[in-house]
């Protein structure tokens, strides 16, 4: 499935949670990979330990989730930041409840996503208890993979979509991307796209992205329906196919 709206409630221990919100994310799509052993993380005794859990996807980037306080502290939040060949890029707090809770207590802690895919695209809204995606969120990042073509772009307060996208393959590691090009439609009585043209370019290269559409106006987080194929509107700008 490549349109999935969670939200990840499990009443438990803290590594409870986090191995079910592991396991639910990296089951959304096989290309996200959890890289850290759940069980031996919360087993580390030292008492400054920091825990942190980190995802890889498709071999292009990293996203980290990490504990806000010390293992043997209170804590109600994790933050979450993307690690983007090898440098942290910026960061946001997800709140798992309102209330101080220690790592071992059982309580219900809650995180949501929101994960929309194609072949050559991932984009992904996170929220804490709290948030309703798509219309709130905390951090949100999209992704776009071809062969010998990986970029990234991730956003807190800003729109990932809309934002500096960073190229992670080897041959042209850090080269950085932006939007561009605006594609046309017809809004009539269906929404019809008539041209397809790049959504990202830097300096010197312009790169046609497949099955991600760069638009004009539409209606951030709704799904279109164009010639019977399904379009999410990651951001009012940008459309991205849902894979049937």
């Amino acid at each position: 499935m490549s349109y999935i709206n969670k939200s990840v409630s499990i009443n438990g221990t803290e590594k409870d949670f986090i191995k079910a919100f592991a396991n639910e994310l990296t089951s959304a799509d096989n290309r996200i990979t959890c890289e850290t052993d759940i069980d031996a993380e919360f087993a580390n005794e030292d008492s400054s330990h920091i825990i942190t859990i980190i995802f890889d996807v498709s071999n292009c980037y990293k996203i980290k989730l990490i504990r806000a306080v010390a293992i043997n502290r209170a804590t109600y939040q994790y933050n979450i930041q993307t690690v983007v060949n090898n440098v942290d890029k910026s960061s946001a707090s997800l709140y798992f409840l309102s209330t101080m809770k220690t790592v071992t207590d059982i309580a219900t802690r809650t995180f949501n996503f929101m994960l929309i895919s194609n072949d050559n695209a991932i984009a992904i809204l996170f929220g804490g208890y709290n948030r309703t995606l798509p219309n709130t969120y905390d951090y949100n990042l999209i992704s776009y993979h071809e062969q010998d073509f990986n970029i990234i772009a991730c956003g807190t307060n800003t729109i990932a979509s809309k934002s500096e996208f960073i190229r992670t393959d080897e041959n042209h590691k850090g080269e950085i991307y932006k939007t561009t090009n605006r594609l046309l439609y017809s809004r009539d009585e269906n929404v019809e796209i008539i041209e397809s043209k790049p959504l990202v370019q830097n300096n010197i290269v312009v790169h046609d992205m497949k099955s991600v559409y760069d638009c004009s106006n539409v209606l951030a987080g709704n799904i279109l329906i164009i010639d019977s194929n399904k379009y999410f509107a990651i951001d009012s700008n940008t459309l991205i196919k849902i894979k049937e």
